[in-house]
């Protein structure tokens, strides 16, 4: 299951390129995808990588987005 995070700040069509261009680059993610144009990312890994890999692009989103934070906005809802 999938959790999708709000991001703080509107971010740039080049830093979500770049964003994601390094999420998907990680070991432990099964899919990242930003929604709601660019003001939400969906981020599906396994339950038991959830913090090491959210403390990770918590990083990612300060870096690259300078200084956009993200914040838990609920998990996706199974597709019926």
């Amino acid at each position: 299951m999938g959790r999708y995070y709000r991001l703080t700040k509107k971010i740039t069509e080049k830093m979500a390129e770049d964003i994601l261009k390094e999420i998907l680059g990680m070991e432990d993610v099964e899919k990242a995808e930003f929604a709601e144009e660019n003001t939400k990312i969906l981020v599906v890994t396994a339950k038991e990588k959830y913090p090491d890999v959210m403390t990770r692009i918590v990083n990612i989103f300060s870096r690259v987005g300078k200084g956009c934070e993200i914040l838990f906005d609920g998990f996706q809802v199974p597709e019926a």
